[in-house]
């Protein structure tokens, strides 16, 4: 059948699915935005927004779900006549109607277009990889790319955004329907790709290509230009050097080794001592925890007595492993070079940072397992291993849009070539040209390495039950296809770092198997992006920091291990998915992951659930008495009035107001219209008309402040001085003034003007004026915690110095404390575990709640069923003074550099 009828026909049931699926889409948009507007850790504004968008979506749906097939078909037109800008059919649309595909292209730069496209890409799966290999069929081309599938999920994408652009809404409101309708149809992209597929199936096209092969070159300069050595007849005397074989890196020796005694090495050693690859292969040493080895006295007598093998014959096309001596080590390290000095450089380090403060962290309170080094295996028991991790999972998706995105060799194919390569170093096979395929990009490479070559989980431990190191195990391979230095000294870091890493028992032995799946991708990306080595705030860093101590804190409080482990799992299946080609993969799957975190860690306890919620309905109240408070504050310097009864409107009766603005607001407007009527109340009255006034005004004032009183829950005592010094002001304003000349206060009126803004208009507050008020913080906590009955734990009260008494019942303003320590601040996220020794509570404690305003924390105590309120000033106090420390005192990637490095200066250190 020719192409137009078979990519007709395919059309025809891409378009039907799509259209079966869109009245599908309002139900359940509508449920998962109910959800959303229900979820405690959106804030208000933004469960507003999404409740406003719901209620618009039925309103707006017959519109959308109208648009959404036509801007298919035009979307469909344009790209099936620009497919491998080959075949054109005549479209059905003039050219006046005709939609270009670029014509909006400010969506394809957004976040929000590219997430929801790779979103419908990750649900399409692998009906959307065999689509992109029949469209090549169809086209009769040797490249898949899903750029010039008609059908691929961009132009989905496009049909939501553009439909929903259409209705001219609110930025906010068509983010949010675009978001959901967005999330709510990637569920049905495995169907729809399934019909395009079922259609072209039965047109005779597969979902398989045939290998094509093309001879490279006749003359190929190797990347290497050292000379050929010159190696012996074949016979198991002549083995070719291979890494592969020791274990080691290139420049390890391994035999005719004996121990460092007294810290030195002999006089006649001390040259070979400064060989870069001996030095390297002793800092793997030191990191594993194991001493010292010394290398062969002379590299002569090692090969006489049959330690060395001879060298090996080598490729065209890349670096012979025995072009030079087994003591010359890595280009990138020179024999006069510090090896400390040289990983500070590539990491970012300075020479100040390795201070003892940071040294302790490497010495005492970071543990590391001592990893045994792995027996030399032999030529068939290494291809045993190698050949049975390989699995081949189907063509990946290209998902850039590049002409460097393209995939032009199956994967199964590359994970050939590499185990290939390893076999042919280690077999010294006859020198041959390279296919082109050898030749591709050693990032290329990692990316189908990381698809197809990573063993499973079980897979994941050597023979003495370690974690295995597959950058080392690969490392000839890999070396092989490095285009210079810089890209084999990338490899060697990353193998350093995964070695410390891999060790590292403040991270449960299952996320290091699941880190250690993950090596072939972060050299992908470290070979990609240099600031991964050196730069702290790395999207990919950060991550994998979290990951590895959400998993202990999870390990060691118990309760959320069960889901924090399936939420892991699940990341690590999407990383093994895809490699560093796919845009802020990393930075996104962190976002949802923290997340994740907050609200398991919040929700998974019902004590600690509800004790969150009293807090933020503690905070509530709290920010409402400081911005009443500022408001009376403003309208009262220039009144005159005794300091305690000033001192009763500002702090108590503004609690009343707030009390009563809880549940009935016509009383709060009372309340507030009665503080203006008491300040005019007790100023001399010099005319009969205030007096009479105030005559007739007395019996409600004083019944509206009795009923404030009782609402706030007043003490007695304090209740009953007040009103005698209510009715002895009162008493003094009605009598006629004997002195005329005694100031007078303002008139009623005007003392209601001042106040105008207080009683008609909405509280505003500064963020610098809510410390005046901190002293009500607390008390507005304990208030709500004894309303619903938690016996939750004050910390405060417990850990700081108790405050002197004062003579003054009420609490005195509080003075604006210092900005917390930003490193502090970093290190306080949700899931950190904490150990308390202060003089009155020595635990341990995990932060389960961190308040978005950075105002207190919610810890749970081991050994405590209730959970624990911290201030964060006290908190950052207990830091100060070294009362409460960390238990994971730096993240994942910054312990094992340090580590590395202090390994490091020891190794330079035994060189005399």
């Amino acid at each position: 059948m020719v192409a137009n009828e078979s990519l007709s026909s395919a059309r025809a049931e891409f378009t039907h699915a799509f259209n079966h699926a869109v009245p599908g889409i309002l139900p359940v948009a509508m449920e998962a935005l109910l959800t959303k507007a229900n979820y405690n850790g959106n804030s208000s504004a933004e469960k507003s927004r999404i409740v406003a968008a719901r209620a618009l979506l039925p309103e707006k749906w017959d519109a959308i779900s109208r648009a959404m097939p036509v801007h298919l078909v035009q979307l469909l037109d344009r790209s099936i006549s620009t497919a491998y800008s080959t075949f054109r059919p005549a479209s059905t649309l003039t050219k006046a109607s005709e939609l270009s595909l670029l014509d909006s292209s400010t969506f394809e730069t957004t976040l929000r277009f590219n997430e929801m496209t790779q979103n419908f890409r990750d649900k399409a799966g692998q009906a959307l990889l065999d689509l992109n290999i029949r469209i090549a069929i169809l086209f009769g081309q040797d490249d898949i790319r899903e750029r010039e599938n008609p059908f691929r999920p961009y132009l989905l994408a496009r049909c939501v955004f553009l439909a929903v652009e259409e209705q001219r809404l609110q930025a906010e409101t068509e983010a949010i329907l675009i978001e959901q309708l967005g999330e709510t149809l990637a569920g049905s992209m495995a169907a729809i790709y399934q019909e395009a597929n079922s259609a072209l199936e039965k047109q005779g096209i597969s979902a398989h290509l045939s290998l094509k092969i093309s001879k490279a070159p006749e003359s190929q300069t190797p990347r290497n230009q050292a000379t050929t050595p010159q190696g012996g007849p074949g016979g198991q005397g002549s083995q070719g050097y291979s890494t592969m074989q020791t274990g080691v890196f290139p420049g390890a020796q391994t035999g005719g080794q004996g121990q460092v005694q007294g810290g030195a090495f002999p006089a006649a050693q001390q040259t070979t001592m400064a060989s870069p690859g001996v030095r390297l292969e002793q800092l793997f040493q030191t990191v594993r925890g194991k001493p010292l080895s010394l290398p062969p006295a002379t590299p002569v007598l090692a090969q006489a007595s049959g330690n060395m093998p001879a060298p090996a014959m080598f490729y065209p096309g890349m670096p012979s492993p025995a072009a030079a001596p087994a003591s010359a080590g890595p280009a990138w390290l020179s024999s006069a070079s510090a090896l400390g000095g040289v990983l500070r450089q590539a990491f970012g380090e300075t020479a100040a940072t390795a201070n003892p403060q940071r040294d302790k962290h490497v010495e005492g309170s970071i543990p590391f397992t001592a990893r045994e080094s792995a027996p030399a295996p032999t030529g068939s028991a290494g291809n045993q291993v190698n050949t049975g991790q390989f699995a081949h999972t189907g063509l990946p998706s290209s998902v850039g849009k590049s002409s460097a995105d393209l995939i032009q060799v199956p994967a199964a194919l590359v994970a050939s070539h590499l185990h290939n390569i390893e076999s042919q170093l280690k077999q010294r096979a006859e020198t041959q040209q390279l296919p082109p395929e050898m030749s591709m990009g050693l990032a290329k490479v990692l990316g189908q390495m990381h698809k197809v070559m990573v063993p499973d989980s079980a897979s994941m431990k050597d023979e003495q039950g370690e974690i295995r190191n597959l950058i080392r195990e690969h490392k000839d391979a890999l070396y092989s296809l490095a285009k210079d230095t810089d890209e084999q000294m990338c490899i060697d870091l990353v193998a350093m770092l995964f070695e410390v890493m891999l060790c590292d028992e403040l991270v449960p032995f299952k996320t290091r198997i699941d880190l250690g799946r993950l090596q072939f991708l972060i050299l992908q990306l470290a070979l990609k992006d240099k600031n991964l080595l050196s730069e702290g705030k790395h999207p990919a860093r950060l991550l994998l920091n979290r990951i590895c101590s959400i998993s202990y804190s999870a390990e060691q409080i118990g309760d959320v291990e069960n889901h924090v482990s399936e939420e892991i799992a699940r990341i690590i299946k999407t990383l093994m998915r895809h490699d560093s080609e796919v845009p802020e993969l990393f930075s996104r799957i962190q976002n949802r992951f923290e997340t994740f975190i907050a609200r398991e860690l919040r929700t998974n306890d019902q004590h600690i659930r509800r004790t969150v919620k009293a807090m933020d309905e503690a905070e509530i109240r709290f920010m409402r008495f400081a911005c009443i408070a500022v408001a009376i504050n403003k309208a009262m310097p220039k009144v005159h009035v005794e300091a305690s009864f000033r001192s009763f409107l500002r702090k108590d009766w503004v609690r009343a107001i707030e009390v009563a603005e809880r549940t009935d607001a016509i009383l709060a407007r009372r309340y507030r219209l009665l503080v203006p009527d008491l300040l005019w109340s007790v100023f001399p009255k010099t005319e009969n008309e205030d007096r009479t006034l105030l005559s007739s005004m007395l019996p409600s004032m004083v019944g509206t402040l009795r009923h404030g009183l009782d609402l706030m829950e007043l003490e007695k005592a304090r209740q009953q001085k007040l009103l005698n010094w209510l009715a002895e002001a009162h008493s003094t304003a009605l009598r006629p003034a004997a002195d005329s000349k005694k100031l007078q206060g303002l008139s009623l009126p005007a003392m209601h003007d001042r106040f105008e803004q207080f009683t008609n208009q909405a509280d505003t507050i500064e963020h610098s004026e809510i410390h005046h008020y901190e002293f009500a913080r607390e008390q507005y906590q304990l208030a709500v915690l004894a309303e619903l009955g938690l016996p939750a734990r004050m910390l405060d009260r417990e850990v700081r110095k108790p405050v002197v008494a004062t003579e003054s019942p009420t609490p005195v303003e509080t003075a604006a404390g210092p900005e917390l320590n930003p490193a502090y601040l970093e290190r306080i996220v949700c899931g950190a575990l904490l150990d308390i020794k202060a003089e009155q509570i020595k635990a341990r404690a995990c932060l389960r709640w961190v308040d978005p305003n950075l105002q207190y924390v919610v810890l749970s105590i081991k050994g405590e069923e209730y959970p624990s309120v911290l201030s964060m000033r006290v908190l950052s106090e207990l830091l100060d003074f070294g009362k409460l420390r960390f238990i994971e005192e730096e993240p994942l990637f910054e312990r094992a550099i340090h580590t590395l490095l202090k390994s490091a200066d020891e190794v330079d250190n035994v060189r005399v």
